[in-house]
C-alpha cells in the first residue's frame, strides 16, 4: 500500500471518512449587551472550520461547562489564559450575518468527565436591540 486511499480501500480505515457538516443552536431573545449560554449538539471531538452568526455578537466556544463558567466575567478585549478551556472565539459589531473562517481549522473537544457531544458556547449580543442569535458551526467529526 502506497497511499491513504489504498489503506482505506483495504479496510484498514475502519469505515468511511466523515464529511464536514453544520450544527447550530439559537439563544432565544437576549437584550443588547447581555449574554446567553448555549449547547450545540455536535461531536465529542471535531475540527472547527467556520463559525456563522445571525447577528452582531461575541461568541466563545469552550471545552466544558466549568471552563465557560470560569470565563464568564472576562471582557472581549482580554485574551483568554492558556489552558482556560477556550477553543475559539469570534466577535463582530457589524449588524446582521457574519461568517468567520478558521484557517487552519481548530481542533475542539468535549472535556466533561464523561465526554459528550455538546459543544458549549457563550453568546454576547452586540446588536443595539434585543436579538435572537443563531450560531452555526461548520465542523468535521473526529470522534462520535
Amino acid at each position: 500500500m502506497s497511499n491513504l486511499s489504498d489503506f482505506i480501500a483495504a479496510g484498514g480505515g475502519g469505515g468511511s471518512i466523515p464529511s464536514r457538516t453544520t450544527v447550530s443552536a439559537s439563544t432565544g431573545a437576549i437584550a443588547a449587551g447581555s449574554s446567553a449560554n448555549i449547547a450545540i449538539s455536535g461531536y465529542k471531538c471535531y475540527v472547527l472550520q467556520k463559525v456563522e452568526i445571525s447577528n452582531a455578537a461575541w461568541v466563545t466556544i469552550y471545552t466544558d461547562t466549568s471552563s465557560r463558567t470560569a470565563d464568564a466575567s472576562r471582557s472581549s478585549s482580554t485574551d483568554p489564559s492558556p489552558g482556560s478551556g477556550v477553543i475559539a472565539e469570534v466577535l463582530t459589531t457589524t449588524s446582521g450575518n457574519s461568517t468567520f473562517i478558521f484557517s487552519p481549522g481548530v481542533i475542539g473537544w468535549n472535556n466533561e468527565a464523561t465526554p459528550e457531544t455538546n459543544i458549549y458556547a457563550k453568546v454576547v449580543n452586540n446588536e443595539s436591540a434585543t436579538s435572537n442569535i443563531t450560531v452555526t458551526l461548520t465542523v468535521l467529526q473526529l470522534e462520535s
